[in-house]
């Protein structure tokens, strides 16, 4: 997408870049001051009476024209150095160079930090979290994450059970509410704990599995959202990896407010008991990102504009499963991009990212 909402992340400034205090031209000061003595001499020789006011007016007229040159100086200097500085906004400027990835190649976060979270309990609703089997931004107000980002290759497949441990995580700072598993009360307000990132993404070891069902990890969903549609699309990315050699990155939450579920529609869910006074969040929709590459190395240069990029974007509803399968809420990652005001796939050079982003995935028939 060509106009980026994050905010400023770095500057850098090209080796040989001109900066500090504009360049002085000296002998130009020198050639002015000589003009000044000599007439002033004169004046003084000559007209005695008038050489005061003089000295003023040309002391004034001096002083104007040495700021000028000066001021001149200085706006060509600002000029070059300009032109070798890079605003980096998620996405590379015109004159910067492409953005690599800070990120080891396969971890979660590899392309980038879609809100700018970070790990300052004070950034309350956009609180960075890396665990070893996802990121995620959480925020407190919302009892949610914003989105949860993770790698799936195939050392993530295993054995392992379902834990079904759903739990408050720990790991939370101590200001944050961190909601438990009965929170949901699903039986007045009809709510599935949702995974964003899948349980069955998640099976190579008991302790990866059980990682996500930390409750930072769940969002309101409605049944048919959460055990339909979502769930399929969930093993169509599965069977790639599975049976197809492929690795994928994977990036998914919640917006907006106000879902349906067989018990109504709800705007949040008010919590009891210790959770009195807070409220989860029911969100409106749910999205989901997922680049696509053979499984491999060297990951940032092997991302082209031919890269399967999916992004869907679905209600969070009762009937949507009725309708058809994951292929009707088929999106871009520029209209994810425009809801969330988040920034994805930012270390993909800029060429290729405006080509990916803006693209809707078409499925083969």
């Amino acid at each position: 997408m060509a106009t980026k909402k994050t905010v400023k992340k770095t500057t850098s400034q090209k080796k040989g870049s001109k900066t500090g205090s504009a360049k002085k031209n000296p002998w130009a000061i020198v050639t002015i001051a000589a003009a000044i003595v000599l007439v002033l001499i004169c004046m003084y020789i000559f007209k005695p009476a008038e050489f005061k006011i003089l000295t003023n007016e040309v002391k004034t007229l001096v002083t104007q024209s040495i700021q000028d040159m000066l001021s001149q100086e200085e706006e060509a200097t600002v000029s070059e150095t300009s032109t070798t500085q890079t605003t980096i906004t998620g996405k590379a400027t015109e004159n910067a160079p492409d953005v690599s990835p800070s990120e080891k190649e396969n971890s979660h976060m590899f392309w980038g930090n879609p809100s700018n979270a970070t790990t300052d309990a004070n950034n309350a609703t956009n609180y960075l979290m890396i665990k070893d089997q996802y990121a995620l931004s959480y925020n407190s107000q919302t009892c949610n994450p914003n989105w949860v980002m993770w790698h799936l290759g195939t050392p993530d497949l295993g054995s392992a059970d379902r834990s079904d441990d759903f739990r408050a995580d720990e790991n939370l700072p101590s200001a944050f509410y961190a909601v438990v598993k009965a929170d949901y009360q699903y039986t007045k307000y009809g709510f599935d704990r949702g995974h964003v990132c899948p349980s069955a993404d998640r099976t190579s070891s008991k302790e990866n599995n059980s990682a996500t069902f930390y409750m930072t990890n769940m969002i309101p969903q409605s049944p048919d959202c959460n055990r339909v549609v979502w769930k399929d699309f969930e093993a169509y990315e599965r069977n790639l990896v599975a049976n197809g050699d492929k690795e994928l990155y994977v990036v998914a939450g919640p917006y907006g407010v106000g879902g349906e579920s067989a018990a109504g529609k709800f705007d949040s869910i008010v919590l009891t008991g210790k959770g009195a006074g807070h409220e989860i969040t029911v969100p409106a929709y749910c999205w989901k990102i997922v680049m696509i590459l053979e499984e491999g190395d060297n990951d940032f240069s092997r991302v082209t504009k031919d890269t399967t990029v999916i992004s869907l974007w679905m209600p969070n509803a009762q009937g949507i499963g009725k309708t058809g399968s994951w292929e009707q809420f088929l999106t871009s990652v520029d209209y994810i991009e425009e809801q969330t005001g988040y920034d994805f796939l930012a270390c993909v050079p800029n060429e290729i990212e405006d080509v990916l982003e803006s693209r809707v995935y078409t499925v083969s028939k």
